[in-house]
């Protein structure tokens, strides 16, 4: 009988190829996952600390706009980071240690609840209501800039006090940062709270503003500041730094110290905004009880700490990274 090699030739190769394709499907359903929990329908993303099969991971970032896990790889416990980086629209940031494991670890990371924040405005340098509908702008644009940007934080409440019938008004409308204590004194202040004060020209101009220090409760609003410019000012508050002249940064980062057109902030600042010990939202709020801190400085870029233009979402002509 005479055998068809011609035919068995070609069945072996499929088979081989059949088998690769098995083992590919097959390993490729091994990885570890990370679920977000409480989030809302907004885009999601993370950034992963960990160890691979190429070595270190740092910072591996992700989005995902649906509400299942992120397939994150193979990863087992690196000897310098191991942890999950979370950010989503009206929650705060969320960093977790992880224990990764030889297998298929399955990990949740729960995003805390939106951060509320009281707020008092003073009034001082009139005509009040023209200086109200000001403030009240300045509000809506930096809570419009903060969902944008998953600031995680809301005002709750703005509150405004007319003081331009103090008798001491007067003495703070052209105001620098050598009056900070006298215009808390005289004109009023408000503990475990940030106190905005708008005057006539800080500094010298009626478009400038001033925070004073880093981390500090307090902000200065020149008469004829922009809607944005308070995200700025809060930002020291909340123990950010200028960006000017890097590199990676432009005018619309809300932390350049000469612009109208702010709007981005970078994961590398919203980590920092919520973790330095400084920031106001731990130093004065003390709104994340039991929750990490870590003192990463303006320039870090460690295992620990994420470099200041860390994205995982464009900003404008920055992309990704």
């Amino acid at each position: 009988m005479k055998h068809n090699l011609s035919q068995t030739s070609r069945v072996f190769p499929l088979l081989i190829i059949l088998i690769i394709a098995f083992l590919s499907v097959s390993l490729s359903g091994c990885a570890d996952k990370v679920t977000l929990a409480n989030t809302s329908a907004a885009e999601k993303g993370i950034m992963v600390d960990g160890q691979d099969s190429s070595g270190q991971v740092n910072d591996r970032s992700q989005v995902l706009a649906a509400n299942g896990p992120f397939g994150v790889g193979q990863l087992t416990a690196s000897p310098s980071s191991n942890e999950v980086v979370a950010f989503n629209s009206m929650h705060p940031v969320a960093l977790q240690t992880v224990a990764w494991t030889s297998g298929n670890d399955d990990i949740t990371v729960t995003l805390p609840n939106l951060i509320l924040i009281p707020v008092k405005v003073w009034i001082v340098q009139g005509p009040f209501a023209s200086q109200h509908a000001r403030a009240i702008d300045a509000c809506v644009t930096t809570s419009s800039i903060w969902t944008n940007e998953r600031m995680g934080i809301a005002f709750n409440p703005f509150e405004i006090v007319d003081a331009t019938g103090d008798p001491q008004a007067a003495n703070y409308t052209t105001f620098d940062c050598s009056k900070k204590a006298g215009i808390e004194a005289d004109i009023g202040h408000t503990a475990g709270r940030i106190n905005i004060y708008w005057v006539n020209t800080v500094d010298g101009g009626t478009g400038r503003g001033q925070a004073c220090q880093i981390g500090s409760d307090f902000v200065a609003m020149g008469s004829a500041t922009g809607d944005e410019l308070l995200s700025h000012e809060l930002g020291h508050d909340f123990a950010l730094q200028h960006v000017d002249g890097q590199a990676s940064f432009d005018m619309t980062n809300i932390m350049h110290s000469a612009s109208n057109t702010r709007e981005f902030i970078t994961e590398g600042q919203l980590f920092r905004a919520h973790l330095r010990t400084n920031s106001a939202l731990n130093a004065i709020y003390a709104a994340r009880p039991g929750l990490p801190t870590r003192d990463c400085a303006h320039g870090d870029a460690t295992d620990q700490c994420p470099i200041l233009n860390k994205r995982i979402w464009a900003d404008g002509t920055f992309p990704a990274n």
